[in-house]
């Protein structure tokens, strides 16, 4: 348990189908089915672990959007509105001025010990001989397409050009 939390990332690419496809907006960066993102994983030896684990991924997605200088918000998903496999989720969602839409940028979740069961994850306590079922956390770090719209939107000037950021200068 010394060990933990483990922490991990990788770049992944995702495909999925949007709830309401035939709407207006299934063109373009708001509803793209295949992008790629920065995936931020935790492995933690229980809840405590892993809710401290959950917020420091919350705080680097933040700080991501805040070195781009994009507005956002932090919606706490109520238990009607999570997966089956999530005991918690934040999603982050980051305001575009040109649609005047606040657009999920990022989801940060907790599954406690279910997807370690499914992944037969465990670990020992300190001091402990049985070992226990690992609670993961998963967030991604931002979604590009969305960013990149909300960037581009928030960062545009009158004679259409786009501000950079010191960051990614």
């Amino acid at each position: 348990r010394a060990a933990l939390p483990l922490r991990y990332t990788a770049h992944t690419s995702c495909f999925r189908r949007e709830a309401g496809a035939a709407g207006k907006d299934t063109r373009g960066l708001l509803r793209t089915h295949e992008f790629d993102k920065v995936e931020l994983l935790a492995v933690a030896g229980g809840a405590e672990q892993a809710v401290a684990a959950q917020e420091d991924i919350l705080a680097r997605s933040e700080a991501l959007l805040r070195t781009l200088g994009l507005a956002y918000r932090v919606v706490d998903l109520c238990t009607g509105d999570l997966g089956g496999s999530a005991a918690r989720t934040w999603d982050i969602e980051g305001y575009a001025p040109g649609v005047d839409m606040w657009l999920e940028l990022s989801s940060v979740s907790w599954f406690a010990d279910y997807q370690a069961r499914r992944a037969n994850i465990r670990y020992r306590p300190d001091g402990g001989k049985a070992t226990e079922v690992a609670h993961t956390v998963n967030g991604s770090a931002m979604g590009w397409s969305r960013t990149v719209a909300t960037y581009l939107e928030t960062h545009r000037q009158p004679d259409g050009s786009i501000a950079i950021v010191e960051a990614l200068r």
